[in-house]
């Protein structure tokens, strides 16, 4: 989605302190200041009007007073967690270990909890846009996309932006 932002003509929020990898050829649009959210909200203010990537249990340390559009991406858990995994075991990470089976419930209460609070929020307008779906119909979404964000994005842009031979079927990798 970051990569499709950019493509139509919002600049993304990021250091490129990640840089591109295997598992993101692109690079995957990370500004560090996001994961101290939490305790330092200082820079949101001159965030205006750009893309920033946000993992959803820090949507809600967003200050209250600005106006915020939010585009939740929502993906198979399974399918994100053995994305990880893979990931993870590549770089030699113990956490690659977790077991799917109790941390995937967890994942899906703290999800459901976020929507929950995002309903409520009379400055969080949210649109949910399912990976799969994005992959299979980049010009729909992309036309969706545009219109709920309100500015003249380049939708063709966008949707060529997509590149659906990165979404792997991580579930089928040998070291799982």
């Amino acid at each position: 989605m970051m990569r499709m932002l950019e493509a139509g003509g919002i600049s993304a929020l990021t250091d490129d302190v990640r840089k591109a990898d295997a598992y993101n050829p692109y690079g995957y649009f990370e500004f560090e200041p996001v994961k101290r959210l939490a305790k330092d909200a200082e820079w949101v203010g001159d965030a205006r009007g750009k893309a920033v990537k946000i993992i959803y249990p820090l949507l809600q340390y967003l200050p209250d007073e600005i106006e915020y559009r939010v585009l939740f991406m929502e993906r198979d858990l399974k399918e994100m967690f053995a994305s990880q995994r893979a990931m993870l075991l590549a770089r030699g990470d113990e956490a690659a270990g977790q077991d799917e089976e109790r941390v995937l419930p967890i994942l899906r209460k703290e999800a459901a909890a976020i929507k929950e609070w995002l309903a409520h929020r009379p400055n969080m307008r949210t649109i949910y846009v399912p990976y799969g779906e994005l992959i299979q119909d980049p010009a729909g979404w992309s036309s969706k996309v545009a219109h709920f964000l309100g500015d003249a994005l380049d939708e063709a842009a966008m949707a060529a932006a997509v590149d659906p031979s990165l979404r792997h079927d991580w579930r089928l990798q040998s070291e799982f």
